[in-house]
């Protein structure tokens, strides 16, 4: 059986906060992550004004990641390809495979973010210290 958790409920605006990027064009919410959730997702909403940077392109070797478009268009990498997605879309990547997303638009663009299987909030203090020259 698995630990009883508490539900988690979150406002729109609700979460733990991280800015990101030189400029701050770059928001990371975190809605639930960690011991909150016995360590099996995160979920984060990234909001990325024109001009603002995304992830550097990565991978998860054990995780799945989910991307959901809020507000787009959405440049999405998969692989080796770049696409762009608008709001409504869904993008499952599976471990493994390279990606990240950025915002080509001269829109405020976001996309909420589930990653299975794993934490990451904790790494966010060598994150935003990747971003702080962007």
């Amino acid at each position: 059986m698995k630990n009883q958790r508490n539900p988690i409920i979150r406002k729109a605006s609700e979460g733990r906060l991280y800015k990101l990027g030189a400029n701050d064009k770059t928001e990371v919410l975190f809605k639930a992550d960690g011991s909150e959730v016995d360590h099996q997702y995160a979920i984060t909403e990234w909001w990325i004004d024109q001009g603002g940077p995304g992830p550097d392109p990565h991978l998860h070797v054990e995780n799945d990641e989910l991307i959901y478009v809020l507000a787009g268009p959405v440049s999405i990498l998969i692989g080796e390809e770049w696409k762009e997605h608008q709001k409504g879309s869904l993008v499952i990547v599976p471990a493994g495979i390279q990606h990240t997303f950025v915002n080509n638009s001269e829109q405020r663009i976001g996309v909420l973010n589930i990653l299975l299987d794993a934490a990451y909030e904790a790494m966010m203090p060598q994150i935003t210290k990747l971003f702080a020259s962007r």
